[in-house]
């Protein structure tokens, strides 16, 4: 079982991964999920580990299914 640190470590790269595969800025993403752009860069450097309902809101601004956040370890 992962760890909590190591989680949002792999939670975090993904969040970024898939918002720069859809071309996307920090800010884009912030707007269009409701969130403050300065909290988009906190969960990209693992300082912050998000809900499952902030995960769902930038799943559906990146348009794709919220599983894909998760470690398949």
């Amino acid at each position: 079982m992962l760890s909590k640190q190591n989680f949002t470590k792999l939670v975090s790269k993904k969040i970024k991964e898939e918002r720069e595969r859809k071309n996307i800025s920090q800010e884009s993403l912030a707007y269009e999920a409701g969130l403050y752009r300065t909290y988009i860069g906190h969960l990209e450097n693992a300082r912050y580990s998000p809900s499952a309902y902030v995960l769902y809101k930038l799943a559906k601004v990146l348009k794709i299914d919220p599983s894909v956040f998760f470690p398949k370890k």
